[in-house]
């Protein structure tokens, strides 16, 4: 039997869609909480999304400290260790065909990873929520919330994770699945064959991209079982 195909899904933004709402509603929960007259729109919580705590509320209130900001991002944590998650649950949602396609790769033999920017602890129970985590062979968070994401080179990262993942794995190719180009250039890194995902409800633009593939349907990266 020929090695298998693995894939290599980033999640929020390509395999969950709304988890956005909750990032708005959370966000502004705390800015609430802490007194402050601002609140962030849905423009800007899709704008900024992908990004960590401590930069949402770094952007939502410009004129705070890092003490202030840390201190917002310690309590987004323990809002969401106390009934938070119900927030989530409350918006997000699998992303159309999702769990279709997660499906006919692993029935016809390949393997699904999902490398992803949440932080290690919390990647399953998202993966949970959308009902997806028994589609993936492994499931690696590589990123803190107590760091900023602004102008950091996400992609470094990520390579260096999947690339010690793949150390003594042989796989017939690699296909690697994103929404930034961060996760298209981490793909590079080892040789995928790059997705940039464009939701159809989402509002970024692609002006410039090194992926192989645009696409806003999922079941489009099928093409690789053929």
């Amino acid at each position: 039997m020929s090695a298998p195909i693995l894939f290599v899904w980033d999640f929020h933004g390509v395999l969950e869609k709304d988890n956005v709402y909750a990032v708005q509603e959370l966000c502004n929960l705390v800015l609430q909480e802490f007194n402050l007259e601002k609140t962030i729109s849905l423009l800007d919580a899709k704008n900024w999304y992908g990004l960590s705590w401590y930069d949402y509320f770094k952007l939502a209130f410009a004129e705070g400290s890092e003490e202030l900001w840390f201190a917002m991002v310690k309590r987004v944590s323990a809002i969401q260790q106390l009934g938070g998650w119900d927030i989530v649950k409350k918006h997000i949602k699998p992303q159309d065909y999702s769990s279709e396609v997660l499906n006919e790769i692993k029935n016809r033999g390949h393997q699904n990873i999902l490398l992803t920017n949440t932080e290690p602890k919390r990647a399953s129970v998202f993966t949970d929520l959308v009902s997806l985590t028994s589609y993936f062979e492994h499931i690696v968070g590589v990123c803190d919330h107590n760091q900023s994401r602004v102008g950091q080179e996400i992609s470094s990262v990520k390579s260096r994770v999947l690339l010690d993942f793949l150390q003594n794995k042989s796989y017939q190719k690699i296909v690697a699945i994103g929404d930034k180009e961060s996760d298209i250039k981490a793909g590079q890194s080892c040789g995928a064959v790059t997705y940039l995902f464009c939701s159809p409800e989402g509002t970024k633009k692609v002006f410039d991209t090194q992926a192989n593939y645009i696409i806003s349907d999922l079941r489009q990266v099928l093409k690789e079982l053929n």
